[in-house]
Parts: C-alpha cells; sequence; structure tokens
C-alpha cells in the first residue's frame, strides 16, 4: 500500500476535529492536550482522554459524539460538513477495520452449538429419510435409538459425530424441506453406523450415505466422513488397520471422492479396495435405483436392513 493510501485509511486526525469544535491546544502541553468546552483532553495516537469528564473513546467519529453531544449518525453527518464527504468516508471506513480488527485479534470464532432435540419434529426427519431417502426404517430407528440421529426444533436431521473413543464431538445437519441444507455444528467428527463385528470398515463421505451403503451392504461398519478432516480421516483409518479392519474407499463417483480416496490410501499400509455406486455419484442414489428395480420384479420395493450386533 502506497503512503498516501494509509495516509487516507487512517481518516481525519483528531487534532482537525477538535479544532473543529473551537479547541485550543494547553500551553502546558500543547503536543498532547487541548482545551475544549467540555474539559481538558488529552490525544494520544488515536485515543482521546478528557479529564474532566473522566471519559475517552478512539477514533474521529467517536470524539465527535463525545464533543458534540452527537448520535453515531449525526458525528458522522458532522464530520462530512466540516471536513469534507470523502474524508468522513475514508474515516467510517478506517475506524470500522480498527474495529473488527481489535474484535478479531482478541475473540476466539464461537463455536455453533450441537442442536437439541425436538421431539415434535422427529416424524418430518423419519418421514424424509425413509420416503425421500429411501432408508430403510429399520436402519432409522436403530439410529434413533442409540442416540446417532434425531431431530432439531427446525426440522433437520441431525447425526451425531464422534471421537474414535465414541464421544460425541459435533453434529451434521440435513435439511429436510425442499432446499437443500448441510451444515456441521460443534467440533469435527465421524458418523459410525453398521457392524462393528464385522472388520470390514467402508468410508463414506456423508451420514446419509452411510446408512444407505448400510442399506446395500448390512455386513460392514460404515464411516461417514462430511464432519471431518484430513486428519480425523487418516487417523481413524490407521486406527482401524490397527484393530484388524481391512479399509474399504466407498467415497462418491466423482473427483471429489477421488481426493478423498488417496487420502485414505496414504493413511494405511494395507491394499484398499475401491468401491463406487454405478446409479449415481452418491449410495443414496444407489439405494434408490436398487429399490425402482427390485419394485420392477414385485418385490418388496426397500431393501431389509439386518440388526445391528
Amino acid at each position: 500500500m502506497e503512503k498516501s493510501d494509509i495516509d487516507k485509511a487512517r481518516g481525519i486526525e483528531l487534532e482537525a476535529v477538535l479544532e473543529g469544535f473551537g479547541a485550543i491546544r494547553d500551553p502546558a502541553d500543547p503536543k498532547r492536550n487541548w482545551k475544549t468546552h467540555a474539559g481538558r483532553v488529552t490525544v494520544t495516537d488515536e485515543k482521546f482522554y478528557n479529564h474532566d469528564a473522566d471519559k475517552g473513546g478512539g477514533g474521529a467519529i467517536d470524539l465527535a459524539m463525545h464533543l458534540g453531544g452527537f448520535g453515531f449518525r449525526d458525528a458522522v453527518a458532522w464530520l462530512g460538513g466540516t471536513h469534507g464527504r470523502e474524508a468522513a468516508v475514508q474515516t467510517y471506513q478506517a475506524e470500522a477495520r480498527h474495529q473488527a480488527t481489535r474484535i478479531l485479534d482478541s475473540t476466539p470464532k464461537p463455536k455453533l452449538e450441537i442442536p437439541e432435540p425436538d421431539p415434535k419434529k422427529l416424524a418430518r426427519v423419519m418421514n424424509y429419510l425413509t420416503n425421500t431417502r429411501g432408508i430403510p426404517e429399520q436402519i432409522v430407528n436403530t439410529a434413533i435409538d442409540k442416540g446417532r440421529l434425531w431431530a432439531d426444533k427446525f426440522g433437520n436431521a441431525v447425526f451425531a459425530l464422534r471421537t474414535l473413543d465414541g464421544k460425541m464431538s459435533g453434529a451434521e445437519l440435513r435439511g429436510t424441506y425442499s432446499k437443500p441444507f448441510h451444515g456441521i455444528r460443534g467440533d469435527r467428527g465421524l458418523y459410525f453406523t453398521g457392524k462393528a463385528a464385522s472388520k470390514l470398515a467402508v468410508f463414506v463421505e456423508s451420514s446419509i450415505e452411510a446408512m444407505s451403503y448400510q442399506a446395500l451392504n448390512p455386513e460392514a461398519l460404515v464411516i461417514g466422513t462430511a464432519g471431518s478432516t484430513r486428519d480425523i480421516l487418516q487417523g481413524a483409518a490407521k486406527h482401524l488397520e490397527g484393530q484388524g479392519y481391512k479399509i474399504v474407499d466407498g467415497f462418491n463417483a466423482d473427483k471429489a471422492g477421488d481426493r478423498l480416496g488417496d487420502r485414505l490410501k496414504e493413511a494405511v499400509s494395507q491394499e484398499v479396495e475401491r468401491q463406487r455406486p454405478t446409479a449415481g455419484k452418491d449410495w443414496n442414489i444407489e439405494l434408490k435405483a436398487q429399490q425402482r428395480a427390485a419394485a420392477k420384479e414385485n418385490t418388496p420395493g426397500k431393501l431389509e436392513a439386518e440388526p445391528e450386533r
């Protein structure tokens, strides 16, 4: 940034604001102290302090509000009328940047809390998963009973994300209305479903895809990774390999899925089997395609799920 741009970004100097209100420099300390109608004011860089009023602040807008008894809007208008429109705009922008920077430097990013269950919305979530997504009712009911799935107050499906030791760390949200919504709340983690005793660990993307894969392949532990990070994904793969699991890459049939598969392979020493849906890019599309094919043959329209063990 050029020096002229930096000077502009600083906005209106506090000394200019003081002069605009008729203040004069204090002969006892003309560099920093001013005599004003509101009391003796000391200026230090971009901050000021009124000793008589025992009040201070920072920036030209704040000083104009103090000396003029203005609200924010009137203070900006006074600066524009006294020092020019462009100078007032630059001051506004500079002070907004300063305040935002101060907040970002001192305030950690707040976590979006895991939504509380709302039993009144559970029927909507169950209907969405079983009818719209085609997931067998037994799989949905098991997920609810085991605390893996619930509804929030907005009618979103909430899938519990967990650490490898089983502690809940966050949640993956999926909207159930016509406009799709997907989000993560709390910390990152993984969605687990299926049979841990199988010693077959299949990594897929979303929690809905994990449940869909489970419907198609009930003899597997299925791990949804949409709420994870690279480190969590690879850490889980290494841990499960150490526990004697065969690791399967079941990510989506697209470039993003291939990249996730490459990360999985990097994490383990065994040869990773790659499985991809054939009817579309993900396992939910595959599940519904197989259900339609079964319906045409006059077999049950939804695959029956085996109980988990």
